[in-house]
């Protein structure tokens, strides 16, 4: 009789989980669109205007990137030349984004190529030839650029050197000559760490919080000490609500433009991230909504070079559809609402995850990484 049982509910349990694959793949057959890249730097392609279109109903739209390839930087591109947007906002903080924005807008070609090349890994993501010519662009179509991120450990130099150059107190401007002297000999002796985590740093940012500053110092002093403590901490959660910090610090600023949003897929879904909190994009997302109005949440995966569909397991429901090299747009919300419904049930979180706070996902064919400018250290 238990055998029996059992044979029973191992029919029931596998004939479950048939219907469950089925079902999803027959809402992912019915609801994707393919689009590839044409000769303007642009796409063509049914699911290009589909994306056009919902991108142009939407307040902000969101973009969950793999960062260092050369096809988001490709794609960010051709939204921006196609649709107007008032801001971006993007993944490195605000004081090394307002540096790049106002070497752009100031310098001759040979002086910023100069720049970059000096400043290398300190310019974060931008340090990405791809990414320096989007942000290129957008700041030369007059795009306000907000940074929303902690100071990376490769900035301190670059910060340091602009705060000499602008502080009024002679002081100041010694102890930051001090601060870059020692991070530059601490790089040369290939230390396990980074000068930012050493004493000797911190106590110089002490000393200079304790000064007569312009308020624009002390705040970028703050921050710098702010980021080391999240650093030291590694607890992702305190990060995430500094970055919610920045983003609603600028609220006034962006609530009632349009908005283009590109940081990490782990950031950008509208409900729990991927990471296991509630991060940026469910901010923007609760923010839209109160003002009635939309956001639109993409998420931009791709293989590798020596990468198969095989090896990207985690999508493997999406990606029996593929069957070329064109770009295909999955969307999500007939999934989405198959498990509200509770018609789908998806075991793997994760992916449960993408499906709930995520729009579209766009599978890339091939992803190529972007060439970086510069030192890779500073």
């Amino acid at each position: 009789m238990k055998k029996t049982k059992l044979l029973i509910l191992s029919l029931f349990i596998a004939n479950f989980s048939y219907a469950q694959t089925t079902l999803m793949d027959s809402l992912i057959q019915k609801n994707y669109s393919t689009f590839k890249k044409n000769n303007n730097n642009a796409f063509e392609g049914k699911g290009w205007t589909i994306l056009l279109d919902e991108m142009s109903k939407n307040n902000s739209v969101l973009l969950g990137e793999q960062h260092f390839t050369n096809e988001v930087p490709y794609f960010t591109n051709a939204v921006i030349n196609t649709i107007k947007f008032d801001n971006y906002i993007l993944e490195i903080d605000p004081f090394t984004v307002n540096t790049i924005s106002t070497k752009i807008k100031s310098l001759s070609p040979a002086e910023l190529d100069k720049f970059r090349t000096e400043s290398g890994s300190a310019l974060s993501f931008v340090q990405g030839e791809a990414e320096f010519d989007l942000f290129k662009n957008i700041v030369q179509k007059n795009i306000k650029v907000f940074g929303a991120e902690q100071i990376s450990l490769f900035s301190d130099r670059l910060l340091f050197s602009e705060l000499s150059k602008q502080t009024k107190n002679a002081k100041a401007k010694e102890i930051y000559k001090q601060l870059i002297a020692n991070s530059a000999a601490y790089d040369t002796k290939n230390n396990t760490t980074f000068y930012l985590f050493s004493d000797d740093c911190l106590a110089k940012m002490n000393a200079l919080s304790a000064m007569d500053l312009s308020t624009s110092e002390k705040e970028q002093v703050e921050a710098l000490k702010l980021s080391r403590e999240l650093y030291l901490s590694r607890i992702h959660p305190l990060r995430v609500q500094y970055l919610k910090h920045l983003v609603l610090e600028k609220l006034p600023e962006w609530k009632d433009k349009k908005n283009l949003f590109k940081y990490g897929a782990n950031h950008m879904p509208k409900g729990e991230s991927l990471m296991e909190v509630f991060d940026i994009g469910n901010l923007v997302s609760n923010i839209e909504e109160a003002n009635y109005r939309k956001s639109l949440h993409i998420m931009l995966i791709g293989k590798e070079e020596g990468e198969t569909l095989a090896d990207l397991k985690q999508y493997k429901p999406f990606l029996t559809v593929v069957k070329d090299d064109n770009w295909y747009a999955y969307d999500l919300k007939p999934l989405k609402q198959a498990i509200s419904k509770k018609k789908l049930k998806v075991e793997d979180l994760t992916l449960e995850r993408i499906i709930k706070g995520y729009d579209y996902l766009i599978f890339i064919p091939n992803i190529t990484i972007t060439p970086k400018k510069g030192k890779k250290d500073h």
